[in-house]
C-alpha cells in the first residue's frame, strides 16, 4: 500500500499579511526587498498574496532583511480596518504615504500589543469630553477652541494652571500614549481612534520637551475635534490647513489659557519668556506666538521678537530645551510588566510566545532600545 505524505493546510503557517506589515514598516518595495535577498519581485508578490509559501531557509532571510524574528511571520494578523478611525498625518502625498503606510503598521503593532496585555491588565478607560461640532459652517472660531480646551480642562479636574506632565496627564484619562521613533524627522506625531481607545504616538527624535508637549496637545485636538474628518478628506490640502491651524489654536489654548496669558505676559524680554517657559512648559516661539493671536502682542513687536530669536540662533533650539526633561510614558510598559508576570513568561525566546521580539515591544511602548526595561520583569517572575 502506497503511502500519501500530506501537507498542512496553506492557510496555515506563514502569514502573508505579516511579511506586507515588516516591508511597509521598513518602507521598502516588494523589488528593493528582492534584490536584498536574491529573489524575484514577483516570488515576494506570490507570498504577500498567499498563492505561494516560502520555505524555511527564505522566511530566514527575509526575516533577517526586514529585522523580525522569524516567529513573527508565523502569527497569524488580526484586521484593524474595521477598528481604526481617521489617522491624522500631517502630510500625504506620495513622497509622504510610503511613510504614513509604516505609520500605520506601527500603530496596528500597537494595538496588538494593547488588546493582548489588556487581556490580562485592566487599562483606565478613556475619559474624554464630548466637543460639540463649530456652530456655523466647518471652521472652529478662536473662542470655540478655547472653549473646547477649557472644557477639557474642567472636565479633568484642572484649573488654569500650568500642566506638570502632559504625557501622565493623558495616560490617567485613558489615552494610548507612547514615544517612538517616526522614520522621519518631519513627522512630529499622529493620533488615532482605535475600537474607541485614542491613541497619540509621539515621535522620539524631537530633543524639546516643550514643543513635545505642544505636539501631545496638538494631537489630542484632533481627536476631540476632528472626529468626523474621513480618511480621503485628508487628500485635500485646504482640510489638512483647517484642521492643523485649529489644532495649534486648541494646543495653545489648553497649555497656556487666556486668563493666565493675560494676567502673565507683561513683557517681551527673552528673560521674561524664558521664565514663562520654564513655568508652563511651552517654548518661547510658541508663547510669543499665542500672545499675538490673542491680541497681546501687535506685529511689530512680534516681528521684533522674532528676530531676536533669529540673532540668538534659537530657532530649532532655545534656552531651557536640554534642561527641562522629556516626558516618558509608563502605563505601558507597567502594564507589560504585570502582564509579564500573570503569564509567566520566560526570560528567553518570548517572540516564539508571542510573535513580536522585546527589542519591537519596547520601541512601541515608548522605551526604544530600552530592552532591559522589560527583562528585567520577566527575569523577576521566573
Amino acid at each position: 500500500m502506497t503511502k500519501v505524505l500530506s501537507f498542512p493546510d496553506r492557510s496555515s503557517g506563514f502569514s502573508p499579511a505579516r511579511l506586507v506589515e515588516a516591508r511597509l514598516a521598513k518602507q521598502k518595495s516588494r523589488a528593493e526587498l528582492a534584490r536584498e535577498i536574491d529573489l524575484s519581485g514577483q516570488a515576494i508578490g506570490h507570498y504577500e498574496t498567499g498563492e505561494r509559501r516560502p520555505d524555511m531557509s527564505v522566511i530566514i532571510r527575509i526575516a533577517s532583511a526586514l529585522e523580525q524574528p522569524v516567529p513573527f511571520f508565523l502569527k497569524p494578523s488580526p484586521s484593524i480596518e474595521r477598528h481604526q478611525g481617521t489617522r491624522y498625518f500631517r502630510s500625504v502625498g506620495a513622497r509622504s504615504n510610503k511613510l504614513n503606510y509604516a505609520l500605520d503598521v506601527r500603530a496596528k503593532w500597537l494595538w496588538e500589543l494593547v488588546n493582548l496585555v489588556g487581556s490580562e491588565i485592566r487599562f483606565p478607560a478613556p475619559n474624554l469630553p464630548d466637543i460639540l461640532p463649530p456652530e456655523h459652517g466647518i471652521h472652529y472660531t478662536l473662542e470655540e477652541l478655547e472653549s473646547a480646551a477649557e472644557r477639557v480642562r474642567r472636565h479633568w479636574g484642572l484649573g488654569d494652571g500650568p500642566i506638570a506632565n502632559v504625557v501622565a496627564l493623558f495616560e490617567t484619562h485613558g489615552v494610548i500614549v507612547t514615544r517612538l521613533s517616526l522614520i522621519s524627522d518631519d513627522v512630529d506625531a499622529f493620533s488615532c481612534w482605535i475600537e474607541k481607545r485614542p491613541y497619540i504616538l509621539l515621535g522620539s527624535e524631537k530633543q524639546s520637551s516643550c514643543r513635545s508637549r505642544f505636539d501631545a496637545a496638538h494631537e489630542l485636538a484632533h481627536l476631540l475635534l476632528h472626529r468626523d474628518i474621513a480618511q480621503e478628506d485628508l487628500e485635500e490640502k485646504s482640510v489638512r490647513e483647517r484642521i492643523e491651524l485649529e489644532a495649534h489654536a486648541f494646543a495653545a489654548a489648553f497649555l497656556f489659557p487666556r486668563v493666565a496669558m493675560m494676567r502673565e505676559f507683561f513683557s517681551t524680554r527673552l528673560s521674561h519668556l524664558k521664565g514663562l517657559k520654564l513655568r508652563w512648559r511651552v517654548s518661547m516661539q510658541a508663547i510669543a506666538h499665542w500672545a499675538k493671536r490673542l491680541g497681546i502682542i501687535d506685529d511689530y513687536q512680534y516681528v521684533l521678537f522674532r528676530k531676536q530669536i533669529s540673532s540668538n540662533k534659537w530657532n530649532k533650539i532655545e534656552p531651557l530645551d536640554r534642561e527641562i526633561p522629556i516626558e516618558m510614558p509608563q502605563w505601558l510598559l507597567k502594564c507589560w510588566r504585570l502582564f509579564a508576570a500573570r503569564r509567566a513568561l520566560p526570560a528567553q525566546g518570548v517572540e516564539d510566545t508571542i510573535g513580536f521580539s522585546l527589542n519591537l515591544i519596547a520601541n512601541l511602548f515608548g522605551a526604544p532600545g530600552e530592552t532591559s526595561l522589560l527583562t528585567r520583569s520577566v527575569v523577576a517572575t521566573g
